[in-house]
């Protein structure tokens, strides 16, 4: 269950809220752990994090972050268990992955931070098959991150 802080309560919106949840409800093996969701103010350098460690497990969020950033955060909760790996990158393919197309919204910055906004919103559909594949790739290929890296250097 995902519970806000007291400070996220009032600082957040409504709507933002919504859509943190809607992204939770797509990590269905948190719903067996207690999640606290905090704020982090604006202007700072962190978009989000993550602290599976803690109990309860904690994310944090500036307000009116995109879906791929509460998806990558939530994603760090399950690194270590689940099948997904350590790393940033590895948790912006599982994010990605996890996503419908339809709700990515903001790439995934550790993955395509060199990608210009045009060439993300061209390609976002592709990436998130490619992501899926790379994960598949794993299984066999422990250089599936250098894979994936390969395969979208070919989309323009």
């Amino acid at each position: 269950m995902l519970r806000f802080t007291r400070i996220a309560e009032a600082k957040f919106s409504g709507e933002f809220k919504e859509r943190v949840l809607k992204v939770y409800a797509l990590f269905p093996e948190l719903a067996e752990h207690e999640v606290k969701c905090g704020y982090i103010r604006r202007g700072t350098r962190l978009l989000g994090t993550a602290r599976g460690w803690a109990i309860p497990k904690q994310i944090s969020l500036q307000p009116n972050v995109g879906r791929m950033t509460i998806a990558h955060e939530l994603t760090h909760l399950l690194q270590g268990c689940n099948g997904v790996p350590h790393g940033e990158k590895a948790c912006d393919i599982w994010a990605m992955a996890r996503l419908p197309a339809e709700m990515l919204d903001d790439q995934p910055y550790y993955l395509l931070r060199h990608w210009r906004r045009e060439r993300w919103l061209h390609n976002r559909v592709q990436a998130k098959a490619l992501c899926e594949r790379a994960i598949e790739v794993r299984k066999v290929e422990r250089n599936y991150i250098k894979w994936l890296s390969g395969e979208l250097r070919q989309l323009k």
